[in-house]
């Protein structure tokens, strides 16, 4: 895609790959529609490394800083940190990042090379990095440049995947037999679907923090501020949906989506426990699934998956009973197949804290290293 800057871009550095000159910028503007549109415009875009994410998470401190890379004025790579101070020093994440685009010789290594130059020049005490979804090879340029296995980052490990682009009919025809019954069950006990505004989103945190509480998990977001900070950056440009499974007018289940490139992410969900026996939520998610359908995107994406389900399921194993009990069935019977994620990894620009780590931390470092090979192989299979 063409750089041209729709916020102010310093030049930060360039380099000469086998296909030309590579030049990287820095911005720190809280609006990019250059790096947004370029994000939607590739499959390895996600909406976390995009500005509407950086705005949703300004109200919890963080700050983003953005680098682009072009080639004869093309943009090719780039990623978004966010940084947030803490009592630790100054904390940076690159969630979904850096997005590589193919076909360039040493161009990864060298979107690796300037995530390193970003965080010494930022003054980060440590940067922790997840890749793309779809970029498991990218985990192994970072190793070969110091970045270690993050030991203690909340991320997710494994998603489940829906593939959207040959209909709803086909996406229907893959769910499972139950999940098509209770659907159609749902609609004649008197369930009905509405889209919903910032208005009712009230409504939807406390049924989303009543799911929270049955399963025992923290909130996330964890406030009305988060949320509401969410939908203002992502509102305009079209890019979240609410979705109300209401009986007699009353909320029962809410779903909370996020459309970015060609994703339709299923991202939350709250259930009020009442009324189950209407199935408001497997309704909820049916209606959104057969929405995106009809509005042309590829993928559906439920944002999260239990990695050792994903693990058994993928080599052909099958799952416990325990494993057939839990939440994540819940996903499973709509279609589609797990996807193991990248590893995230950290970087420490001070050397001393980074061989600290490396020594105190050797044995978990080491087995973290296996699981990530295993995680190659075992989606290999996919």
């Amino acid at each position: 895609m063409k750089f041209e800057p729709t916020c102010s871009y310093e030049r930060m550095d360039q380099r000469t790959l086998g296909d030309g000159i590579a030049v990287a910028w820095v911005s720190r503007e809280p609006e990019d529609t250059c790096w947004d549109r370029f994000l939607q415009e590739t499959p390895l875009g996600q909406f976390q490394q995009s500005t509407i994410w950086a705005r949703a998470k300004r109200p919890a401190g963080w700050k983003p800083v953005r680098a682009l890379v072009t080639v004869e004025d093309e943009i090719v790579a780039g990623f978004q940190i966010l940084w947030q101070s803490s009592w630790r020093g100054r904390m940076g994440y690159v969630s979904k990042g850096p997005v590589v685009l193919p076909g360039y010789s040493g161009l990864a290594e060298y979107a690796t090379a300037l995530l390193q130059k970003l965080a010494r020049k930022e003054r980060l005490r440590a940067l922790v990095v997840q890749p793309p979804d779809s970029c498991i090879q990218t985990s192994e340029t970072l190793a070969f440049s110091g970045f270690m296995p993050d030991l203690f980052a909340k991320v997710n490990h494994a998603t489940w995947i829906l593939e959207l682009d040959d209909g709803f009919d086909a996406v229907e025809q893959r769910m499972s037999a139950v999940k098509r019954r209770v659907a159609r069950q749902a609609v004649k006990l008197g369930v009905s679907i509405r889209e919903g505004d910032r208005r009712d989103l009230g409504t939807f945190f406390e049924l989303m923090l009543s799911t929270c509480r049955r399963q025992g998990v923290e909130p996330n977001p964890r406030d009305m501020s988060s949320l509401l900070a969410l939908w203002d950056a992502a509102e305009p440009g079209g890019c979240i949906l609410l979705f109300f499974a209401e009986y007699e007018a009353k909320p029962l289940a809410g779903l909370l989506c996020i459309t970015f490139g060609n994703r339709f992410t299923l991202w939350k969900k709250g259930w009020s426990s009442t009324e189950g026996h209407r199935h408001p939520n497997d309704l909820a998610h049916y209606e959104a699934l057969k929405w995106a359908c009809l509005s042309g995107y590829q993928f559906g994406d439920f944002a999260a998956f239990d990695k050792q389900m994903a693990v058994a399921i993928l080599s052909g194993k099958e799952l416990s009973p325990e494993q057939g009990r839990t939440r994540h069935i819940f996903n499973a019977h709509f279609g589609g197949s797990p996807r193991l994620l990248p590893a995230a990894r950290v970087y420490f620009p001070n050397p001393l804290l980074r061989s600290a780590y490396r020594m105190f931390f050797y044995k978990k470092i080491r087995q973290a290293e296996e699981a990530c090979k295993l995680g190659r192989g075992v989606e290999a299979l996919r």
